[in-house]
């Protein structure tokens, strides 16, 4: 099997997409050695799961990588061998044809919650996407509740969607030093609209503003678009001593933060999967996290759930993990084991099944 990726979104400290195009092709390319994959990747970048890696120079913006994925990309994929290409995030060259397309979509918050993009880029996205997914000969899901999405808002046949859940796996390397010496609960991802980080420092202010000995709260994530606002929510609240943004943090710490955190907070707006909430029940975390999207679906059972646009309801719950930590303690445990079951072995396998099924499908047209 000869798989051509368009890894152009991957970077070496990325989370999310990164992420994913990262784990899933290490665990791919260990599953298939005798499969060939080439991936274009930025320049400077090494993606460890490639056999062959195709730097694309010059492209500083997403405007560039829009242009070259448009216009050059499908030229220059018919000259390669390939079986079926492979775009790890929402969009493909739309002008003209690429036979065994597939295409994966982590979300549709672009859909959503449009109110949360700029303008401009927002409708370029949308644009894109539904072009996308109706020239994909397939497209990849990380869940049933984007699976759900893609058939209710943009009309994809079932039949063409395959849901293939994203592993979970200790992040790397061990634990570094304590990096906070009081309680505090944790949260993580790029400080953006659609993380809700305002609302929550709003519940956090709300609960334990005049509460000296309760926690504090922690964020770490790089800041993305539209961030103001929410990282001047704790001086405009007078929590300003009690609430840290760390910025982009290295897997080491990230570690560390996850080991000594009373628990995660994850209130986003809408995920397709919601990797800090997997990670957190994989370490047998207590997790409170929004309903909707696919949290729920990756929660399951064990995590308390709230309604992300309700700061009442948030506080209501950032006090209950404080005050009952042991019963949702006991909780994440038993969650434990379940999230321990989604591998990216497993993701690369059936990812693998995908292209199998596209090569099949190609050769009956």
């Amino acid at each position: 099997m000869n798989v051509l990726v368009d890894a152009l979104l991957y970077q070496s400290q990325a989370a999310g997409i990164g992420r994913y195009i990262d784990k899933l092709f290490s665990a791919y390319t260990e599953l298939f050695p005798d499969d060939q994959v080439t991936a274009l990747v930025p320049p400077g970048q090494n993606l460890l799961g490639a056999i062959n890696v195709v730097p694309v120079e010059d492209l500083k913006s997403s405007r560039q990588r829009l242009l070259y994925e448009q216009w050059r990309l499908r030229p220059w994929a018919k000259t390669q061998a390939y079986d079926v290409i492979h775009f790890g995030d929402y969009q493909m060259p739309i002008i003209g044809s690429l036979p065994r397309a597939i295409v994966t979509v982590h979300d549709l918050v672009a859909f959503r919650y449009p109110e949360l993009f700029p303008r401009g880029s927002g409708a370029t996205k949308r644009f894109l996407m539904r072009r996308s997914v109706a020239h994909a000969s397939r497209v990849i899901v990380p869940s049933l509740a984007t699976s759900h999405d893609l058939q209710g808002i943009l009309g994809v046949p079932e039949g063409k969607i395959s849901v293939v859940p994203h592993g979970v796996t200790p992040l790397e390397g061990d634990a570094g030093p304590s990096l906070h010496q009081r309680p505090y609960f944790l949260a993580v991802g790029t400080i953006e609209p659609r993380k809700n980080f305002e609302r929550l420092i709003e519940a956090f202010a709300k609960v334990f503003a005049n509460v000296p000995d309760g926690p504090d709260l922690l964020i770490a994530g790089k800041p993305g678009w539209l961030y103001r606002s929410a990282m001047e929510a704790p001086s405009r609240l007078g929590v300003a001593e009690r609430v840290r943004f760390l910025g982009y943090v290295a897997d080491q710490s990230l570690k560390a933060l996850y080991r000594d955190c009373v628990a995660v907070t994850y209130p986003s707006l809408y995920e397709g999967f919601g990797f800090p909430v997997a990670e957190a029940l994989w370490l047998g975390k207590p997790v409170l996290c929004s309903r909707g999207g696919a949290l729920e679906e990756v929660a399951g059972d064990d995590a308390l759930i709230v309604d992300p646009l309700s700061v009442s309801q948030m506080a209501s719950g950032l006090e209950e993990l404080w005050k009952n930590l042991a019963f949702w303690q006991a909780r994440a445990l038993a969650g434990s084991a379940r999230v321990q079951q989604l591998t990216w072995t497993r993701a690369a396998q059936a990812t693998r099944d995908v292209y199998v099924r596209t090569v099949g499908d190609s050769c009956q047209a």
